[in-house]
């Protein structure tokens, strides 16, 4: 199994949680019935010593007999009765014999301490008699057979079951880990298929798990914006490509022209030549708006003032009148003044775009209708032509890049299909929005809304 792999770790991770949880517990737990039955030993002991010392206390030596002592001792507990001078006077063991003997030591009150030696360890408690029977010390041994040998069946009982819970976990762990990574290299092995074979593949896969259904489906999403942002740039290189291609080809035609004739003709150099930077100046201003495009990556400058939008509106409308004298301009601008951060190149630039395009595809009527209109939270302009229209099933392409209605004329009235495109660019870039509306023969409507 690689170190590095996510089975591996999570196995790792919940074998080591197990088995520091099982520790902490385990040791919890011993400990505590340690205290618990080490405690139960001292009690026995001290209520040994406590009825020998009340024996003593109370009746002469010699009117004491054995099964009064063995009554008040617990089984395997041994009894020594000292004078004052330490002299062992009497011992009495119940059960086993037990050679352990501790060495005499006079106290003056009831004392338990714990004692050990190659045998084992004991408790051995000690107290003094004084009374009118018996003036002397007793010592009480009581041995902690029982206690060690209960602590070592639950230390053995804990490692035993401890090393099969962390085997039964491990497996447990590795046959979850193994279904939990199970979606994740399918996915992984789908990839791969998906790097081989392009942008067209797409995972096709439901782990029932809501994490990896997520993630298949954010992927899945990602490859479709991924698909769609490649073809419109191939597409986009096409289009400038042939843009590029026919001017070129005009240049590159009327040069040869000029080569073979043009230094004997005067008028074929002439015509050749104006062609040719007609042709130079189309591509000059193609660039510049292929330029206009892609620079910022959708960042406005810095340069924005608070423009009126009705006097900008006005001003760009009179400049078209006198380009444009036998076009007929109406306005319906909003009473109240409107006013909008933006910079003013970009709001003219738009205007010009939109009222240039209302010109070209109105050439018959020549009225071109422009509003305002003000919102609570946003303002509208509205331009309107009533020119050739626009196909409802063109309207929604209407803004891409080299996109034309009629293409023949586009080309023949200058244009490179990129004005609309540029348009919508700079009036999102100041979080506005812009959408048409047309009836094809009778009108097309522009409305551009920017909030307020």
């Amino acid at each position: 199994m690689n170190r590095n792999s996510l089975k591996f770790k999570w196995l790792k991770l919940s074998t080591l949680i197990i088995t520091i949880t099982y520790l902490i517990f385990s040791s919890l737990l011993i400990y505590f019935t340690s205290v618990y039955l080490k405690d139960q030993e001292y009690r026995s002991v001290d209520r040994s010593i406590g009825e020998i010392e009340s024996l003593y206390s109370s009746q002469p030596i010699n009117t004491i007999g054995q099964n009064e002592i063995y009554s008040s001792l617990y089984d395997r507990q041994k009894m020594i009765l000292y004078t004052q001078d330490g002299e062992v006077v009497y011992r009495a063991t119940t059960g086993t014999p037990m050679e352990m003997e501790p060495e005499f030591d006079p106290v003056f009150e009831t004392d338990i301490s714990e004692i050990s030696d190659e045998e084992g360890s004991y408790l051995v408690a000690r107290t003094n008699i004084e009374s009118q029977y018996w003036n002397g010390y007793l010592s009480v041994i009581h041995p902690l057979d029982s206690y060690n040998s209960v602590i070592r069946m639950m230390v053995f009982i804990a490692t035993i079951v401890g090393f099969l819970s962390i085997l039964f976990t491990s497996i447990i762990s590795y046959f979850f880990s193994t279904q939990m990574v199970k979606p994740i290299r399918s996915i992984a092995n789908q990839l791969k298929r998906v790097e081989s074979e392009g942008f067209s593949e797409r995972l096709k896969l439901k782990t029932k798990i809501e994490e990896t259904d997520y993630m298949v489906e954010s992927f899945n999403h990602m490859m479709d914006s991924l698909e769609e942002s490649y073809n419109q740039q191939k597409q986009f290189v096409e289009d400038a490509s042939h843009e590029l291609r026919t001017p070129l080809q005009i240049i590159q035609g009327h040069l040869k022209l000029i080569s073979r004739w043009g230094k004997h003709k005067p008028e074929v150099l002439d015509e050749s030549l104006n062609i040719s930077i007609d042709e130079l100046m189309r591509i000059n201003k193609l660039v510049e708006e292929l330029l206009l495009l892609t620079k910022n990556d959708g960042r406005t400058n810095d340069n924005k003032e608070e423009i009126d939008i009705n006097d900008e509106v006005e001003s760009r409308v009179n400049s078209m009148k006198k380009v444009h004298p036998d076009y007929t301009f109406s306005l319906d601008l909003e009473k109240s003044p409107i006013t909008f951060m933006i910079e003013a190149y970009h709001f003219e630039q738009m205007m010009i775009i939109f009222l240039d395009n209302a010109i070209k595809y109105d050439t018959v009527n020549k009225h071109i209708i422009v509003t305002t209109e003000n919102k609570e939270d946003h303002f509208d302009i509205s331009i309107i032509d009533h020119g050739i229209g626009i196909p409802e099933t063109e309207i929604d392409s209407i803004f891409n890049r080299f996109y034309r209605v009629d293409k023949s004329r586009s080309r023949q009235q200058g244009g490179n299909g990129l004005g609309l495109s540029i348009a919508r660019k700079l009036i999102e870039n100041y979080k506005g929005s812009v959408w048409l509306s047309s009836e094809e023969g009778k009108f097309t409507k522009v409305t551009i809304r920017f909030p307020m």
